[in-house]
């Protein structure tokens, strides 16, 4: 990959502004400028390498669906039709990253035991959440549905352990879903200390691994670039 180390020190430094300006509630006001550079970084690097037209589709429309969520939750506290639109986007961006994900599907590889697993997960956060929910029960469930189908086909993925391709996918999507989960446990049932630093760390280094992993595989898989 192209000026990756560079990247990931200049990644580092915005993430770690932005983590330092969610950490401050008078700096609020900064965060549309600091927050959408966190996954803008993300795709400006994803644009300068090499990746088969398919990919650079799909992840591009993932990241630009991701910066528009971004954008809206950070005024979703105050109004309620932004944290809806976020979730829609973060949606759809979910939806892209299935996509590129089925691509690569391994067909020897058992879809049950991660799908048990994933659905307890799903069935005991909504449990959780449902008191609380009220007229976002719904939306809520569809969402928790999306991030899971799409862990799932992460993990049903045939790429390389060796490169660690595979492990950056999987490991990127799960940590989508522990932020999304702080997410909406602060959102709609009880604080968590640190949550807005935790959501944003989580965040941004479950994107940066997603990406990677599916950089690495797109070189691998069409040029032979290790």
């Amino acid at each position: 990959m192209k000026n990756l180390k560079p990247f990931l020190r200049c990644f580092g430094i915005i993430l770690m502004i932005e983590l330092i300006v969610v950490s401050n509630l008078d700096w609020w006001q900064f965060r549309i400028i600091t927050k959408p550079m966190v996954v803008g970084a993300l795709l400006v690097f994803f644009l300068m390498q090499k990746a088969d037209k398919k990919t650079r589709v799909l992840v591009t429309t993932a990241l630009l669906f991701s910066l528009i969520g971004d954008v809206q939750l950070i005024y979703a506290g105050e109004y309620e039709s932004l944290f809806i639109g976020g979730l829609f986007a973060f949606l759809m961006a979910h939806i892209m990253y299935i996509i590129q994900f089925s691509r690569t599907r391994n067909k020897n590889v058992g879809f049950f035991p991660p799908l048990l697993v994933l659905s307890a997960y799903a069935v005991s956060i909504f449990w959780y959440l449902s008191d609380s929910l009220g007229n976002m029960a719904i939306p809520v469930a569809v969402y928790i549905t999306v991030i899971l189908v799409m862990i799932l086909f992460a993990y049903l993925r045939d790429d390389s352990m060796t490169d660690n391709n595979y492990i950056y996918v999987l490991s990127g999507t799960l940590l989508f879903m522990l932020s999304d989960s702080i997410v909406g446990i602060t959102r709609f049932k009880s604080d968590i200390p640190f949550s807005r630093i935790l959501v944003m760390g989580i965040y941004g280094i479950a994107q940066l691994l997603m990406v990677l992993g599916i950089l690495k595989s797109s070189l691998t898989r069409v040029h032979g670039v290790p």
